[in-house]
């Protein structure tokens, strides 16, 4: 992402001169398994979070959808301007303010204007409450959320506990992007995705199947596949398929937990093919189904730039019920993913195990 690649607007300073300004942080954190709190890498505001509850159903509704709509842009590889200004319009309607902004990290390495939507110039004299709320990635701080109250207006706390959560989602969709791509040419990773690639992968399995042997944690394997990866290429281009998985990267990354390892292999060229695989470590295999359906899902939700809604489909396997060697366990994933395909797609198959009599 370049800052300047922003939408042409008037300059942003988060504030007016003269108004408070608060900075704050989304301290929130959920299960990527469950939706629940508890998992560390998972900001408020990331998919499954949920809004606060005391601000009214219509307004919360709006906020939502604003909010998505902003983290798709963030989300895609394309990132287009237009489309992050129409996301920061609804948002400034979502929140009721006159301003919305929003500050990135640029090649200088300092927090740019990015974009803007609103009324930003004001008269000398009309002091506002205004709003600074830091995009966080880990500890690193990538930008800032900016908005401007109306004229007489204060900031209620229901509303503060809304932009939390849009500065959490916000925070994580550019964060998990931009690390992405800075890890595109750098040794073992795919070239698309920034993933690590399967070499990379193997070894990683083999330490956490040699770490399971040793201390006994479980350890599962998905693979989630983009249904008619090949059939999107051809209709679309290289160009445009890359996007995709670029964007699936993302979106996966932010629905997994720290510890969780994703890659994309490369059995075929990097863009010609939709397949992820997971390695989940200490997770069995009712948890390794129920994360693989969530995967699934957030994949399903989002809207891929110029493609817009992709299906999916999983198979899972876990050490040691479906094998104690990686090879064991790579092939019992793909047979899994093989049976969720014979059942029609859009499903998360599992190792069939014989039944003992």
């Amino acid at each position: 992402m370049r800052a300047s690649d922003r939408v042409s607007g008037p300059p942003v300073d988060g504030a007016a001169a003269g108004a408070p300004v608060t900075d704050s942080t989304a301290e929130t954190q959920l299960d990527p398994r469950s939706g629940g709190p508890a998992t560390p890498g998972l900001p408020e505001g990331s998919p499954g979070a949920p809004l606060p509850a005391a601000y009214p159903v219509a307004a919360r509704r709006r906020a939502s959808r604003s909010l998505w709509q902003a983290c798709e842009t963030l989300i895609s590889a394309s990132a287009d301007p237009r489309a992050l200004g129409r996301a920061l319009e609804a948002m400034r309607h979502a929140f009721d303010c006159d301003g919305v902004a929003l500050h990135v990290l640029g090649p200088s390495g300092q927090i740019e204007p990015w974009c803007a939507r609103g009324r930003w110039h004001v008269p000398a004299g009309d002091l506002r409450d205004c709003m600074s709320m830091p995009l966080l990635h880990g500890r690193q701080r990538l930008g800032s959320l900016d908005l401007m109250a109306r004229p007489g207006q204060h900031w209620q706390p229901a509303q503060l506990g809304l932009i939390r959560t849009a500065s959490g989602a916000l925070g994580a969709a550019l964060g998990a992007r931009l690390e992405l791509e800075r890890l595109r040419n750098q040794p073992g990773r795919d070239p698309v995705t920034g993933l690590p690639d399967e070499h990379a992968f193997r070894a990683r399995m083999l330490e956490e199947l040699e770490r399971a042997r040793r201390h006994g944690p479980p350890l599962a394997l998905t693979l989630i596949e983009l249904d008619h990866f090949d059939a999107l290429h051809q209709r679309y281009g290289r160009e445009v398929a890359a996007g995709v998985l670029s964007e699936a990267t993302v979106v996966l990354k932010l629905a997994l937990r720290e510890s969780d390892v994703l890659a994309h292999p490369d059995p075929a060229p990097a863009s010609r093919h939709g397949r992820f695989v997971v390695l989940l470590p200490e997770t069995q295999a009712v948890a390794a189904v129920r994360c693989a359906d969530r995967l699934k899902r957030v994949l399903e939700e989002h809207r891929f730039a110029h493609v817009g809604r992709v299906s999916a489909t999983a198979g899972v396997a876990a050490s040691p019920r479906d094998g104690l060697e990686a090879v064991e366990l790579i092939e019992a994933a793909r047979q899994a993913l093989a049976l969720a395909h014979k059942s029609g797609r859009r499903h998360v198959g599992a190792p069939v195990r014989p039944s003992v009599q």
